[in-house]
């Protein structure tokens, strides 16, 4: 029954022509919000937090519908929201969501972090492709495969993992061989993040940091 319940906090949405208008709530979400009488919903994302009119109609069979209207717009032109993008959803009580935002490519999409004038420290803006700036920062673009390490893993197993770059259509870094075999043994599930953190002694070396 738990979870169940946690299953239900969450949904996504695939960004499709004349998304920036509204956005539909899925219609079994809908169904399990209906008792939920707000007209003000609240999203938050990494760039911040936004208020959205909550507007309500009965379509056909699937009942009372709800949807995010104005105040969306304004959540579309902070994230470049194109089509193509989707986002995933956690509903974290009323109609409070936080929401994460994914690119075509299924990578979460990068944000410049914006400091208010009094905050002394300096970001510089992502540019490009994370993973690609990790592998050229460490030489492992050069590499053909690297050790998998999970320090949890009171086995002490490794695992062997090729790593390439994907030229096509935009710079990528890939793991594909010896993934498979990493993803079952540490008994990881989709949607699941991983951080790896590289050995500093042993530069070929990259352990599970954490994952979620």
């Amino acid at each position: 029954m738990a979870e169940k319940l946690a299953a239900s906090r969450h949904f996504f949405k695939v960004m499709i022509p004349g998304f920036q208008q509204k956005l539909k709530l899925p219609p079994g979400f809908c169904e399990k919000l209906k008792e939920e009488k707000s007209r003000e919903a609240i999203v938050r994302s990494r760039k911040g937090t936004w208020k959205m009119k909550v507007c309500r109609n009965v379509e056909g069979g699937n009942g009372m519908m709800m949807s995010l209207e104005e105040g969306w717009g304004a959540f579309v032109c902070a994230h470049g929201l194109s089509v193509g993008d989707f986002l995933v959803f956690e509903h974290t009580g009323r109609l409070h969501f936080n929401a994460l935002v994914f690119d075509p490519s299924a990578c979460e999409k990068e944000f410049l972090v914006e400091f208010k004038k009094e905050d002394h420290h300096h970001q510089e803006p992502p540019q490009g492709n994370t993973k690609i700036k990790f592998m050229r920062s460490n030489n492992l673009e050069k590499m053909s495969s690297v050790t998998l390490r999970n320090p949890a893993d009171q086995r002490k197993l490794a695992w062997s993992v090729r790593v390439w770059v994907e030229e096509t259509p935009r710079l990528r870094g890939r793991m594909d061989r010896g993934w498979h075999d990493f993803y079952v043994a540490n008994k990881l599930k989709d949607g699941d993040v991983c951080v790896f953190e590289l050995n500093p002694r042993l530069f070929d070396v990259l352990r599970l940091f954490q994952w979620t």
